[in-house]
Parts: C-alpha cells; sequence; structure tokens
C-alpha cells in the first residue's frame, strides 16, 4: 500500500506542477494562440506491450494492445483526457494475461515543425487484470492502481493525425503477490483533430 501512495503522490505532484506552469496569468492573455492538437482529439492505437516485472524476465510475456484515446484542451498547449484498452495475446509461463487499463492523463503539445507535434505526459490508471490458467480454466482478477508516462510524435494531415507513441506505466503488485504488470508499450496511432 505505500507503493501505491508513492505513485499518487508522484503523480499529483506530477500534475499539479505541469497545470501551474503552464497556466496563463489573467492579466497576461494574449490574443488566442493556436493549439497544436485543436480543441480535442482522438486516436486508436496499435501497440507493442511488454511486461517488466523480473518474476518473468527470462520468458515471453509481450503481446499486442488496442486502446482509443481522447483529450481536450484546456490551455493551448495543455491537454486533459484519458485512454482505454486491453492488451490481447499475452502469456506469461503458461498462463494467459488479460489486462485492461484506464487512464486518465494531462499532456503538454507543442509543434515542433509545421504539422508535427510532440506531447509528453504523465497520469493514474485503474487497471483490471485477470490471469487464467488454460489447462485448468481457473482464474484469479484484480484492480491495480498505477500511474505512467509517456510521449507521442504527430503528424497532423489536415483534420486527420498519424503518429507513434510511447509509454511505461508502472502497476501495483497482483493479489498479495510480489508480481507486478508494470509495461512498457510502443505503437503507432491514428486519429481525428477537431
Amino acid at each position: 500500500m505505500k507503493r501505491v501512495m508513492r505513485i499518487f503522490l508522484v503523480v499529483a505532484f506530477v500534475f499539479f506542477s505541469t497545470m501551474s506552469m503552464f497556466s496563463t496569468p489573467v492579466n497576461a492573455i494574449e490574443p488566442e494562440q493556436k493549439a497544436p492538437l485543436g480543441t480535442g482529439n482522438f486516436a486508436l492505437k496499435l501497440d507493442y506491450i511488454t511486461f517488466t516485472d523480473d518474476e518473468w524476465s527470462n520468458v515471453d510475456d509481450d503481446g499486442l494492445y488496442l486502446g482509443v484515446e481522447g483529450y481536450w484542451k484546456v490551455d493551448p498547449n495543455v491537454y486533459v483526457g484519458g485512454e482505454i484498452g486491453e492488451a490481447i495475446n499475452v502469456s506469461i509461463l503458461g498462463d494467459d494475461i488479460s489486462f485492461i487499463p484506464v487512464e486518465l492523463n494531462v499532456k503538454y503539445a507543442t509543434e515542433i515543425a509545421p504539422n508535427i507535434i510532440a506531447d509528453f505526459g504523465a497520469g493514474a490508471s485503474f487497471s483490471y487484470a485477470e490471469v487464467t490458467d488454460p489447462w485448468s480454466e481457473e482464474s484469479e482478477d484484480d484492480w491495480l492502481f498505477g500511474g505512467q508516462v509517456f510521449g507521442d510524435l504527430t503528424y497532423k494531415i489536415k483534420s486527420f493525425s498519424i503518429g507513434v507513441n510511447a509509454k511505461y506505466q508502472m502497476t501495483q503488485d497482483f493479489k498479495d503477490s510480489d508480481v507486478d504488470l508494470s509495461n512498457w508499450r510502443l505503437g503507432l496511432q491514428l486519429g481525428v483533430v477537431f
């Protein structure tokens, strides 16, 4: 439980530091700037996912992750939103893993070249995990608190976007074990900017 509290304190610190660092005082408002990712944006993601716990460092613990994300502008460069998805085709030590993270994130986006946007951010997550033994069909499930840091590189084509993303997500331990489902994700995204 101490680990979970530390994760939430770090995520809260990052969130409030980011919001205060990028907010504009009322008396310093300039003409409205163009938001790099529009007023809002949505994207479908196809990522490679691999779990990082030492328990299975020598086994095949990777698979695909399918997700959808949505963000809304709160400042010309700051966005708040979330993501939900599911890891598929993941098997660890012979057990099938179902992993569904639900995330709340804040990110900072900036245009680094015409129509090319880089963004980075952090957030908190509440993930559902189920481990099933394919032979006995017995399963255990748990909800795991966690947090993540991520970065994206997006190319805008009018109202559409295509890009790459990378994310590291930390989770608390599964049930009462020393095993966690912290993971790396790397992949592609296709979206809409409005």
